[in-house]
């Protein structure tokens, strides 16, 4: 991910600057806060719920008939709309490709290129792409949106930003960061970088998941004292 560095470094690196920067009480708190367009308790019952769906088709080999369901469900619960970009339909072959090889873990490098793969297609970014995978198994993966990545901004190897900024819409008087601009395949490695990184944090504080690392980076990235 980083040119000077290794990824080993770069990510020890990122791991003890986020621990600076966020205390495991900090966190906690963050994750024990965390609200989904609903009440903390009910925004956790949907995403398990969901989850819990997605991840057992996943696991059953990603079936290509239940396809449209599962990203459906997921999508829907991430952005509220009813239907998936036009773009993934006529390329359900290519997304169950990338559920069954995630869900199986060993290929890294066949892993980039499916996700990059899934990027290419119109309407499709890391904040959605990684919500699917995140279902796959929350205890390896963890979602990568605006707000995740607006926690993320401080950290820096060789004076570089380790985590690119992802766009979100502007709402009221919030200047939101100005999106960092990554190809597909840049972003599929930066997202592959990320879930290493969500899954050393969770290690390091003793959570059970990286997952619950980024349910709280979402409710710091809220926050605009944490972006800079």
């Amino acid at each position: 991910m980083m040119q000077h560095v290794d990824d080993n470094e770069a990510l020890e690196f990122a791991v003890r600057q986020f621990c600076s920067k966020y205390s495991q009480t900090e966190l906690q708190d963050a994750i024990d806060g965390f609200e989904w367009r609903d009440t903390t308790e009910a925004s956790l019952a949907k995403r398990r719920e969901i989850s819990e769906k997605y991840s057992q088709w996943a696991r059953e080999g990603a079936a290509i008939d239940a396809a449209e369901v599962m990203a459906t469900k997921v999508y829907k619960w991430g952005f509220g709309k009813n239907n998936c970009p036009n773009s993934l339909k006529s390329n359900w072959p290519l997304f169950c490709r990338v559920n069954q090889c995630w869900n199986e873990g060993g290929d890294r490098k066949r892993m980039v290129e499916l996700l990059t793969e899934l990027l290419r297609l119109k309407g499709i970014g890391i904040a959605t792409a990684s919500k699917w995978i995140c279902f796959i198994d929350e205890d390896r993966y963890a979602i990568y949106d605006s707000r995740v990545s607006a926690a993320l901004r401080s950290i820096k190897v060789n004076n570089k930003r380790v985590f690119p900024t992802v766009g979100r819409r502007q709402f009221g008087s919030k200047k939101y960061p100005a999106p960092t601009v990554r190809t597909p395949a840049q972003m599929a490695s930066d997202y592959l970088f990320f879930t290493d990184f969500s899954s050393v944090v969770a290690k390091r504080y003793n959570f059970d998941s990286p997952a619950k690392v980024e349910m709280g980076l979402f409710m710091l990235g809220n926050i605009e004292d944490n972006w800079a």
